[in-house]
């Protein structure tokens, strides 16, 4: 059985547990919602203000950069998981591309602020290139399954550069271009990538 004295210190020890990851998520938070505002490198001293912490406060809890662009990326993952439903490979060629391209669209348009950030920091920062990497990789597996079909039936000879197209066509730079570059709302972009899409798969409507 604990002592009172001993009781005492766990709950204290507890309470502060319970403060510094509070804290750690408030400045976490800050920098996603500045980052979805479209301030791609917002300082120190932003994101603590909107943290409603001190900037000192800021570096106790994260004080390597790193380790905040990897809890952020972990945050992000969490805010965007449920688009991640699988597109079912078993529908027909106009259905999967609707899907797809919507599912796509949606993942973008969730993390626009920050892919964008991240682009801006990825020659510099070791996290933040290896979530782009692992993110990048995991979205041209996702292309190959829903449309193995359509490129297991194309010459062999032209299978590579087929993959290469429809994984450029529905990845971030293509959703960046609609967006920020040409000025599309998303539902023009969306309508964009699947007009692509459909082109680079021949798809033939009834």
């Amino acid at each position: 059985m604990l002592r009172p004295m001993e009781t005492t210190d766990a709950k204290s020890r507890n309470g502060r547990t319970v403060r510094a990851e509070r804290t750690r998520r408030a400045l976490v938070d800050a920098l996603l919602s500045l980052l979805d505002e479209g301030m791609l490198r917002p300082t120190a001293e932003r994101i603590a203000e909107r943290a409603g912490v001190s900037e000192r406060s800021l570096f106790q809890h994260f004080p390597d950069r790193e380790q905040l662009f990897e809890a952020v990326a972990r945050a992000q993952y969490e805010r965007v998981v449920h688009t991640l439903e699988p597109v079912d490979a078993s529908l027909p060629l106009p259905k999967r591309i609707d899907a797809f391209a919507t599912q796509r669209s949606r993942l973008h348009e969730l993390s626009k602020g920050v892919l964008r950030a991240a682009l801006l920091l990825e020659p510099e920062s070791g996290a933040v290139a290896g979530w782009l990497t692992t993110a990048r990789k995991a979205g041209a597996a996702d292309v190959e399954r829903v449309f193995r079909g359509e490129l297991e039936a194309a010459p062999e000879a032209e299978r590579a550069a087929l993959r290469a197209a429809l994984v450029s066509a529905s990845a971030w730079t293509a959703w960046q271009s609609y967006r920020f570059h040409q000025g599309l709302g998303s539902a023009r972009a969306r309508a964009a990538m699947r007009t692509t899409l459909a082109a680079l798969l021949g798809e033939r409507r009834p």
